[in-house]
């Protein structure tokens, strides 16, 4: 399992530079390594024992412990690498003379590790919450008055499953409800698990409410979970999936088209994936907002005006980002300017139970005002 490298490796960093030098005998050592071991092989634990990686069906309590201990391991990491590189550069310098020292000798850095638990706590706590509402303000050239002051709420990366279950999503449905918005755009990664399994934790959603309706597409998990058993489960719940189409809607005598893409996941079932043209074909001269679970490949979207995206979760943590960036055409999370089109990508709304911890990164229901030109505060 390709997760299981990288535990692996962060496990032989954190032995090397931490408790190889803990000022105790060899015997604590070996058991600090086999238990730091065991943290690390989650991803198989969780693959042969919860029977899947992605949603493992384990005791709610030993799940928790398990994300618990293997953020903080991701975190100690990182701690680590940061002390490690400065006391290189410490070494370095007095090398040329000068006499700096770090402030705590390697013998008693073991209070990174405690530092680093009680951060992963924090963390998991974060991404176990319900989110409060972020409201951002995209002003885009040529929008209609009758459109200015449009809203659309976004929810992404629910991941209803494993952790995040039903009273949580209701929490999540009635804040979304509360602000009343003209639309809701729901950008994939729904759901981790089956349609028979998750009946009554996904049926909140039926509960959501807007103007001028609820509109979603596919992420890469419900893929992974028989998406064409689940299609019929968003149709039920009042949700319009959009596969490659568009919906041309009225708002106060102004077209607005909202379209939607598949996940790039789909090439890999067997679907067509993606297909932007098709997706707006015939559609009007007017203001566009694109659906699509993933910000990569937006640069072929730039006959939209606006596209709402998640799928990164922002990071996860603020050490994470710029690799997180990397493997997403450099974009993380937050508002960025495409070729003239607006990108605005969630940080989520939930959080995948294979990772379940926010340190620097918390969850959001996105609030997105679209403004014009002249508006722009």
């Amino acid at each position: 399992m390709r997760l299981a490298i990288p535990s692996l490796i962060l496990f032989g960093y954190v032995v090397a530079s931490l408790i190889l030098f803990m000022p105790c005998r060899l015997p604590v050592k070996l058991a600090a390594g086999v238990a730091l071991l065991a943290v690390s092989l989650k991803y198989p634990v969780y693959e042969k024992i919860g029977g899947s990686f992605i949603a493992p069906d384990l005791p709610r309590p030993l799940l928790l412990s398990m994300e618990v201990l293997y953020a903080a391991m991701v975190i100690l990491f990182f701690m680590l690498l940061i002390k490690d590189a400065l006391a290189v550069l410490l070494w370095l310098s007095r090398c040329l003379g000068t006499s700096w020292h770090l402030p705590f000798a390697p013998v008693r850095s073991g209070g990174l590790a405690v530092a680093a638990l009680v951060l992963a706590a924090f963390g998991t706590w974060q991404s176990l919450r319900v989110p409060d509402v972020r409201t951002v303000e995209v002003t885009l050239p040529d929008l209609p008055a009758g459109l200015d002051g449009f809203t659309i709420v976004q929810l992404s990366d629910i991941h209803i499953g494993s952790l995040l279950k039903g009273d949580w999503l209701r929490g999540v449905v009635a804040k979304t409800n509360a602000l009343a918005p003209d639309l809701v755009a729901v950008t994939g990664d729904m759901i981790d698990g089956s349609p028979a399994a998750l009946a009554a934790d996904i049926a909140p959603l039926g509960e959501l409410r807007a103007k001028h309706g609820v509109y979603g597409v596919t992420g890469n998990h419900e893929y992974y979970f028989r998406v064409e058993e689940w299609l019929p489960v968003f149709q039920r719940l009042g949700i319009v999936m959009l596969h490659n189409e568009h919906r041309v809607l009225s708002v106060k005598g102004v077209d607005l088209v909202i379209a939607g893409l598949p996940d790039h996941a789909e090439q890999q079932f067997g679907g067509p994936g993606p297909d932007i043209r098709k997706a707006l074909e015939g559609a009007p001269e007017a203001v566009r907002v694109l659906l699509a679970h993933q910000p990569h490949g937006v640069s072929g979207n730039t006959s939209a005006d606006i596209q709402l995206s998640g799928h990164t979760h922002g990071g996860l943590l603020l050490p994470m980002k710029m690799l997180m960036a990397a493997f997403n055409g450099g974009f993380v999370g937050g508002l960025y300017d495409v070729d003239g089109m607006k990108l605005y990508v969630s940080p989520g709304t939930g959080l995948w139970s294979g990772f379940s911890c926010r340190v620097g990164v918390p969850s959001e229901i996105s609030r997105i005002v679209l403004r014009a030109q002249d508006n722009e505060q």
